[in-house]
């Protein structure tokens, strides 16, 4: 009867093993925006900024363009030449069936500030007040 039990107990923890690893190869990559690294995740939120700055024309709310300008610059040290990796997968996240571009922006640059802050960190005086 031992050997019974043991043999579940080896198909039981087996099947636990491939269970677990077939859901870890669906897990996303855990960058923002499903990047696939870093420095990808980096180049998307730098187009992000770089393009509410053209939207706003640098003439935005006095706060809002200075986080915009913090951003930049924190994003810019973490890109490592994936910015044009960044700046495709926004421009085919913004052109997507049903996605407002300004919603999407706005949410966006929320993300990638709160990654910044949080994950890497930074620091951004403007929303200090």
């Amino acid at each position: 009867m031992r050997l019974v039990w043991a043999i579940a107990a080896v198909f039981a923890v087996l099947a636990l093993f491939v269970l677990v690893g077939w859901q870890g190869q669906a897990q996303k990559s855990g960058y923002l925006y499903d990047m696939p690294d870093a420095a990808a995740e980096a180049g998307y939120c730098l187009a992000v900024v770089e393009r509410v700055r053209e939207i706003t024309h640098g003439q935005g709310e006095h706060k809002l363009e200075a986080f915009i300008d913090e951003q930049m610059q924190v994003w810019r040290g973490r890109v490592k030449g994936a910015s044009s990796v960044g700046r495709a997968a926004l421009a085919r996240d913004a052109a997507a069936p049903g996605v407002n571009e300004g919603a999407h922006l706005h949410l966006a640059i929320q993300d990638c500030g709160l990654r910044a802050l949080r994950f890497y960190g930074a620091k951004f005086p403007s929303m200090q007040e």
